[in-house]
């Protein structure tokens, strides 16, 4: 497994990525009929499927390989990218055009605004589309006293807890589980680092709790109530889904499909799915109706519990030594023989 996938990936693969950023999409560009339909080019599983079903015509998706595995022809045929934000870093701001749809980021709320902030160069290259918290998700047990992050370091849980496939993301729990040694001691607690099979190892029974998005466990906790879930008062990560437009593109971004998503009937539907609408919506009550009352804490908690949340933008490359080197020198040390 590479557990540097998400949001800390190799130096090589920055550095090839950029080399495709750079040079990919114009050599293809010209390539490409100037007749053919707009495309929305998305990573499988990135983009909730009543938001893809949606897209209007003469649109058309192309639901990609998974991110990693893209080639520079795959960004030169899509006129707009839909991505995690842990693959921002993989997007060089020279590679992309400026979302340009003021009546869209006017619309965007305190958390919306604040990732865009962080971005730097791609401030106004990245266009927010929905957002998911990480949440802790374990089986119900009245004799469990921890309620928070600290929960991930309770001795009970040693060696029984699943962690995000991100080295950066874990880097960033033990920094709110108080830093210095959290770090290590988070390390000692995990199983594996694999968000993306995290029910599997619970429901299996191998893991006591694990770290995902709210949006991969939802449907899971509204069908089994074996099965709980917490997003600690303190705030969380947040897991985005964000829009992007390459350098050849030659449309505007969509801006009424957009709208549809955050708007009902559609957006009541993602809400079901775990996704908020990162707008300062008045409809805010409407929208946490779509919810069970066991569920709707989870995805609409107090404000100041969401005002605690917080995302983790590109990292830069003096950065990225810095946090490789803490990762290798936080690893557990081997069982003694």
């Amino acid at each position: 497994m590479n557990v540097w996938r998400e949001r800390l990936g190799p130096l090589r693969r920055r550095q090839v990525l950029q080399m495709i950023g750079a040079t990919g999409t114009v050599l293809l560009a010209g390539c490409r009929p100037a007749t053919s339909a707009p495309t929305l080019m998305a990573p499988a599983g990135v983009l909730p499927k009543p938001w893809a079903d949606a897209l209007p015509k003469p649109w058309s998706l192309t639901l990609a390989p998974a991110q990693q595995d893209w080639r520079p022809a795959d960004q030169a045929r899509a006129d707009v990218l839909v991505i995690g934000d842990g693959w921002l870093d993989a997007h060089p701001a020279d590679t992309l055009q400026p979302i340009a749809s003021e009546p869209l980021l006017s619309q965007l709320d305190g958390q919306a605004k604040a990732l865009l902030a962080s971005l730097g160069a791609l401030q106004d290259r990245v266009l927010p589309l929905a957002v998911s918290p990480w949440v802790m998700l374990l089986r119900d047990d009245p004799a469990m006293s921890q309620e928070g992050w600290p929960l991930l370091l309770d001795s009970a849980m040693a060696g029984r807890v699943v962690l995000p496939a991100s080295p950066r993301l874990v880097m960033s729990l033990a920094d709110h589980l108080g830093g210095g040694q959290a770090l290590p001691a988070l390390r000692r607690q995990a199983l594996t680092y694999d968000d993306r099979q995290a029910t599997n190892w619970l429901l299996k029974g191998e893991a006591k709790v694990v770290v995902l998005p709210l949006s991969r466990c939802i449907a899971l906790l509204g069908r089994d109530p074996r099965l709980r879930a917490i997003l600690p008062a303190s705030g969380a990560p947040l897991h985005w889904t964000v829009l992007l437009r390459p350098e050849a593109s030659r449309e505007p971004v969509p801006q009424r499909w957009v709208e549809q998503g955050w708007r009902d009937p559609l957006h009541r539907r993602l809400v079901q799915q775990g996704w908020r609408a990162p707008i300062a919506s008045p409809g805010l009550m409407v929208d946490q109706n779509a919810l069970s009352a066991r569920l709707r804490p989870l995805l609409f908690p107090s404000a100041d519990t969401w005002s605690r949340c917080w995302s983790l933008p590109p990292l830069l490359p003096e950065d990225r030594s810095a946090l490789e080197e803490r990762w290798r020198d936080s690893a557990p040390e081997p069982p003694s023989r």
